[in-house]
């Protein structure tokens, strides 16, 4: 029907399975397995894109409780953060499963040219995305994704990406961004450009050198307009 095609899946045979059958895009990162070059090959047949959830993997695995509390206690953002929900863990039992296996295969798909995206979540469910829709970017902060919050796990997200996946502070930024837009073909967004959506952020120091400097934040415009958390700040 024409339509862009997300599946969800977090198994390797899984993952090969969706792929085969067309699918545009996958949510999540298998962990059970390390990759192999089958699930490369799918991936480049189908030019799918991934957006891997790692934070939310690593909650599942509980290997990534430590770095959850340093988030969920980071004092730059305590006027945004429901605490609890991010000092929570999963707990998945998996033979073998790993969170590296995760990073692994993220290394390896971006090595071989595919886009790995930091998601455009809809804040509002519909039958039909629709131009009007709400969206953010984040990494699978549903309710039953414990360890994950809105916001917060955006610079949860960069952070892994640029420490475990050979991203630079750049490509992680642009895969949050840029390629969301032209991954979903949103032309009205994705860029800091004149014409598109005036949807920016502010923050203090330089996130292209530290990405750690994402949290920084001064202030946020949506189409333009800064929210009120913000005012006065800048």
């Amino acid at each position: 029907h024409g339509l862009i095609t997300v599946a969800h899946a977090l198994a390797r045979q899984d993952t090969i399975d969706i792929l085969e059958a067309g699918i545009d895009g996958l949510a999540h990162q298998f962990c059970d397995q390390p990759p192999n070059q089958q699930v490369i090959d799918a991936y480049k047949r189908n030019n799918a894109h991934l957006n891997p959830t790692l934070c939310a993997l690593g909650s599942l695995t509980t290997e990534g409780k430590d770095l959850q509390h340093a988030y969920a206690h980071d004092p730059r953002i305590q006027h945004l953060l429901p605490r609890p929900r991010v000092c929570l863990h999963g707990d998945v039992q998996v033979d073998g499963g790993s969170v590296e296996h995760a990073y692994e295969t993220v290394r390896q798909l971006k090595a071989a040219g595919i886009d790995i995206l930091i998601e455009y979540c809809r804040v509002f469910s519909s039958r039909r995305i629709k131009d009007t829709d709400p969206f953010c970017s984040g990494s699978d902060s549903a309710g039953p994704a414990v360890g994950t919050a809105w916001g917060l796990s955006i610079h949860h997200e960069l952070f892994l990406f640029v420490k475990h996946c050979n991203f630079s502070p750049a490509e992680a930024l642009r895969s949050a961004t840029y390629l969301n837009a032209k991954r979903f073909k949103f032309s009205d967004r994705g860029e800091i450009k004149a014409g598109l959506k005036a949807d920016l952020v502010l923050v203090e120091g330089n996130p292209l050198e530290d990405i750690d400097h994402s949290l920084n934040l001064r202030g946020v415009w949506k189409d333009g307009i800064l929210c009120s958390t913000y005012e006065g700040m800048v």
